[in-house]
């Protein structure tokens, strides 16, 4: 077997014979690790919350300057405290949460009093189609820079396509939205600056996120592929066969330069769900991101929380998907999973 194939031949196969008998305590010990996980982020936040300044309850019902005070006196506090069980002891209202995430309850919104399960559910359709259609557009564009900065014969095209993904993540992302803003909707007039309705509102938050996407992929890809353009079987083995270049990165380096890219991707996909704050602030977006901003200030714990566990939720099943991505493109870890943890 040449030297090409034995790096990067893979065996096709499909997942249910890939994964063997040897892969189930590996897949016990993912499964463990995510539920650790998702506690562990929902504790953290359980507690840290409790240290913030306000009052979930004094945001329920107003300001002290709109009430007045004797309105205020005439409330009964305590009352409202005890129905929504923040009087009760801190670890009392922890093991409560824990249960309530068990099932599948995350209470209800301590300012509005509205399910916390159909607030998040109304904002995650926003967020949704701005991270899926970032992601379409980011992944490659991605790869499209990390081909040019490592096909062309020209060195200062490819010193130049290397050097605008490392300049764009230098780039504060409200700056970029502003700019975006200030260009194609105040001085051209060609694309609404703020929204979230209609396709056209989604093309400059859309570009934003999709270019920083595109930026941290391209950086990783282009490390990775000089890495295999230099090993000894694309530099020396493939010319020697006749294969150009430009086959030898997409057939065999693009495989094996894929694993690094897996990591930042599934990093990328939590990211977004979670980190589209500035966007939606910048864009005015409604979504996961502002309801987030919104529910601290607010100190709406229950909501907080909630947003919390769905984003930690995202993040370890984005995490298990990227291992079963690893074992489908390197049939030597099919053999011995627990590489795949290291």
């Amino acid at each position: 077997m040449s030297v090409i194939a034995s790096r990067a031949a893979i065996t096709a196969k499909p997942l249910s014979t890939a994964l063997s008998r040897g892969h189930v305590p590996y897949v016990l010990r993912k499964v463990v690790h995510a539920v650790l996980v998702v506690v562990a982020a929902y504790s953290a936040t359980f507690f840290l919350l409790f240290v913030l300044p306000g009052d979930a309850i004094l945001a329920r019902i107003g300001t002290q300057e709109a009430l007045g005070t004797s309105d205020l006196q005439n409330l009964e506090l305590d009352t409202l405290r005890q129905e929504l069980g923040l009087s009760d002891p801190l670890w009392l209202q922890y093991l409560r949460g824990l249960g309530g995430l068990a099932t599948g309850s995350l209470g209800r919104s301590l300012v509005s009093g509205l399910p916390v399960a159909d607030l998040i559910f109304e904002a995650l359709p926003n967020t949704l189609i701005l991270a899926g259609v970032s992601l379409l557009v980011s992944v490659p564009l991605g790869f499209l820079l990390a081909l040019l900065a490592v096909y062309p014969r020209s060195r200062a095209v490819r010193s130049v396509a290397a050097l605008v993904p490392a300049a764009y993540t230098s780039l504060p992302v409200f700056w970029v939205g502003i700019l975006l803003i200030f260009v194609f909707s105040i001085t051209l007039g060609w694309l609404p600056a703020f929204g979230s309705s209609g396709p056209e509102s989604l093309i400059l938050p859309v570009t934003v996120l999709a270019l920083g996407g595109a930026a941290q992929f391209a950086q990783v890809l282009i490390s990775s592929l000089r890495a295999e353009l230099d090993a000894s079987y694309a530099a020396v083995t493939a010319p020697a066969k006749g294969a150009g270049r430009l086959y030898t990165i997409v057939r065999h380096c693009l495989r094996n330069a894929a694993f690094p890219f897996l990591t930042v991707f599934g990093l990328r996909v939590g990211t977004l769900l979670g980190g589209t704050v500035v966007v939606e602030l910048v864009f005015s977006r409604s979504g996961i991101g502002r309801l987030m901003v919104e529910s601290v200030k607010s100190v709406d714990l229950t909501v907080v929380l909630g947003i919390v566990a769905l984003i930690a939720v995202v993040y370890v099943v984005v995490n298990i998907l990227v291992d079963i991505g690893y074992l489908l493109l390197d049939p030597r870890l099919r053999r011995r999973p627990a590489l795949v943890e290291g």
